[in-house]
């Protein structure tokens, strides 16, 4: 139906007035300021979010450099570097030094979380307009400051990022158990990792896109079984100096404590704390699962995540004695000698070139049946990270919890 033309201009008049009045003004004027402050809060949120990242990265690679002094200065530069004015303000809470944390400043606080376990980084991060005797910590109004009546002197705008990492919490691992003497004599005691090359590299290039530094070369191991070389009273390939043969030392097959053996896929649930059995001749008395899975992942030649036990109790009689697991490694497998012979046979030294290892090496893994290969570093990314318990033998994921 048409119009009547007494409504004619009337939209035309409104507008008039309201012009005349500022309306039109204050509105453009709070329309453009809530726009900066949307846009303060995304910068803000992209420093925190990658100076959380940088920081994790930092305290993985580098345990002794993770403190509050030194990442203060890591989410300060992430923070200012993220904004496009150059300035932004940034605190940080390392969850094992909150004795050191200060009280928040800004106005963004982390989402709650219901993981737990792990280290965690919290990084906050607020406005910081300005330098010098103008700095300020407010955003001030760009338009609406300029109105007639306006009383606002700015918000301050922050936000927050929380990066977690630790062990995984393990669930099944393979059956194969090596002592917590042999990971430290192969690794300089967790200080040299072997970095996978291809195919690997590919699996594991993580490091580098977070700008770690990567593995560092060491040298394949002979690691000898648990006994019979022990009952025999000889010592196994070192694991220290001078050798100390009440320390725990070589691999074992691993079952539960009632002595039921790994699963079809040779593989036991487990977590640290944990007192799981071993035979005392598990070399010759390992099921075909375990062999089958052992000639898989020598085949595949990728890292599979292993327990690592630090005490063995047993008397001579004990044939089934307990290990204790203090946590999980990744170990790449690259040779096996047995008692059988034709099972698996035993490679060159894929890092340094020098042939199998020594003599006396040699002649111990014929008594005792050895294993051979190296120890590597995993990081894995995750969305809901689910932590384990125990020291940090290489096996570390890492996700944002907040």
């Amino acid at each position: 139906m048409r119009r009547s033309d007494s409504e004619h201009g009337a939209v035309a008049a409104l507008f008039a007035v309201m012009v005349s009045t500022g309306v039109v003004i204050a509105m453009g004027a709070l329309v453009i300021d809530v726009g900066q402050i949307a846009l303060e809060r995304q910068e803000l949120q992209n420093g925190a979010d990658s100076a959380s990242w940088t920081i994790a990265a930092k305290c993985i690679n580098k345990p002794a450099d993770c403190t509050m002094a030194k990442m203060s200065l890591v989410a300060s530069d992430y923070a200012t570097r993220n904004t496009k004015d150059g300035t932004a303000d940034a605190q940080i809470c390392l969850s094992n030094q909150t004795a050191q944390c200060t009280a928040w400043k800004s106005p963004g606080a982390c989402a709650t979380t219901t993981v737990t376990g792990g280290t965690s980084v919290e990084v906050r991060t607020s406005t910081r307009t300005g330098s010098g005797a103008t700095s300020t910590t407010l955003l001030p109004p760009a338009f609406a400051s300029a109105m007639s009546g306006s009383v606002s002197s700015g918000v301050m705008a922050g936000a927050c990022g929380r990066v977690a990492w630790g062990p995984p919490g393990i669930t099944k691992v393979f059956a194969l158990g090596i002592s917590m003497c042999d990971w430290k004599r192969m690794t300089g005691n967790g200080t040299q990792f072997y970095g996978p090359l291809d195919p690997l590299l590919s699996q594991l290039g993580l490091y580098s896109m977070l700008g770690l530094n990567p593995p560092t070369a060491s040298a394949e191991g002979a690691i000898a079984q648990v006994l019979p070389a022990a009952v025999l009273g000889l010592p196994l390939p070192s694991c220290t100096t001078p050798v100390n043969l009440t320390e725990p030392r070589g691999w074992t097959w691993l079952y539960d404590n009632s002595l039921n053996p790994p699963d079809a896929n040779c593989e036991i649930s487990l977590k640290v704390g944990d007192l799981p059995r071993g035979f005392a001749l598990s070399g010759l008395l390992a099921g075909k699962p375990c062999r089958d899975r052992l000639q898989a992942i020598y085949a595949s030649k990728q890292p599979v995540l292993i327990p690592i036990f630090d005490q063995i109790e047993q008397t001579l009689l004990s044939l089934a004695p307990t290990y204790r697991i203090a946590g999980f490694a990744p170990f790449v497998l690259t040779g096996y000698d047995t008692l059988l012979p034709g099972v698996l046979t035993s490679v060159a030294n894929l890092l340094q070139g020098n042939g199998l290892p020594s003599v006396l090496q040699k002649l111990l893994c014929t008594i005792s049946a050895c294993i051979y290969g190296y120890f590597t570093k995993t990081l894995v990314p995750v969305d809901l990270p689910n932590f384990g318990t125990g020291p940090d033998f290489g096996a570390t994921i890492i996700g944002r919890t907040g």
